[in-house]
């Protein structure tokens, strides 16, 4: 038996939770949730899933939230640290590990009207390079380029920029906190709740609070502004990676308040690139509705394997 179609324990692991199933035939079945706040260990979280197996898996695919750069991997957003060898350990023959947005960018051609929905209408509809973003706990960013490869890296951490005076003092009042205003700083869980804090000048409990209640002036405010630079770090991302075959919002945060990202001008910004407008139009743009597009990324990972 190939090792596509051996056995695998996937796992998407997130800063405040983790998704596991086990891949078999090339499909992953029942998902098990864990909140990472109960666990001492990425070690510890696995062995869990482990035990849950009627099968035990020969092999380990992680999209993890940190940067990857060799076997040694540290957490941006948690205290975890663990290695390839220390997985192994745990009694699986092979471990691969990827950033948690190189795995979505392996699902993004898989990707149909089941599994996600479309803000606003693009005048084009092709193949091509296809971007994903994705604000969560941090800013994550990555592509898929056609037919080819996934293409990954910390896209979040570029700086971010306004369009006019208003928007340039929200990014003077965060720069003024945190030193560098990067995307992130803005388009993640954190980013929302000092964003909310640089245009009201209180900070609420958490980014839950503002999403959980848009209709409440403050809050709207605050997502209008949000979607914004949403649209704006989008429409960069599709100019940078041509990405034709359109930009992907995935992450915790957008999901659930489609309804707010359709009636706001989103789709607008996105296209408001000047002599580029026309270009801008003819790429769409979809947030992902599959509640695990780590894990179906992961399975495309293997499978393409």
């Amino acid at each position: 038996m190939s090792d596509t179609y051996a056995t695998w324990l996937i796992a998407d692991i997130g800063a405040t939770s983790s998704r596991c199933a086990v891949v078999n035939d090339g499909k992953y079945g029942k998902v098990s949730m864990f909140r990472n706040d109960d666990m001492a260990s990425l070690e510890e979280m696995l062995s869990a899933c482990l035990a849950e197996c009627s099968e035990r898996p020969a092999h380990c695919a992680l999209a993890v939230a940190a940067p990857i750069s060799g076997d040694n991997v540290v957490m941006s957003n948690r205290d975890w640290a663990f290695s390839v060898q220390s997985v192994q350990a745990l009694g699986l023959e092979r471990v691969e590990i990827i950033n948690d947005f190189h795995a979505i960018a392996y699902a993004l051609p898989h990707f149909d009207d089941q599994t996600r929905e479309e803000i606003g209408t693009a005048s084009r509809y092709r193949d091509g390079n296809i971007a994903v973003l994705g604000p969560g706990s941090g800013l994550g960013m990555a592509a898929w380029i056609a037919g080819t490869a996934a293409m990954t890296g910390e896209g979040g951490h570029i700086t971010v920029s306004g369009r006019d005076d208003y928007e340039d003092s929200i990014i003077v009042s965060l720069r003024a906190e945190f030193g560098h205003c990067s995307a992130e700083r803005i388009l993640s869980g954190p980013g929302l709740v000092a964003l909310h804090k640089a245009i009201h000048g209180t900070a609420p409990e958490s980014s839950e609070s503002i999403t959980e209640n848009p209709d409440e002036s403050h809050n709207r405010k605050t997502l209008q502004h949000f979607f914004r630079f949403l649209a704006y770090v989008a429409a960069d991302l599709a100019l940078i990676t041509g990405a034709y075959g359109g930009v992907y919002v995935a992450g915790g945060i957008v999901p659930a308040c489609i309804g707010e990202l359709q009636r706001s001008d989103f789709r607008e910004r996105f296209e408001d690139k000047n002599r580029y407008r026309n270009y801008m139009r003819g790429i769409p743009t979809w947030v992902i509705t599959d509640p695990f597009p780590g894990l179906t990324g992961l399975q495309a990972y293997i499978n393409r394997r």
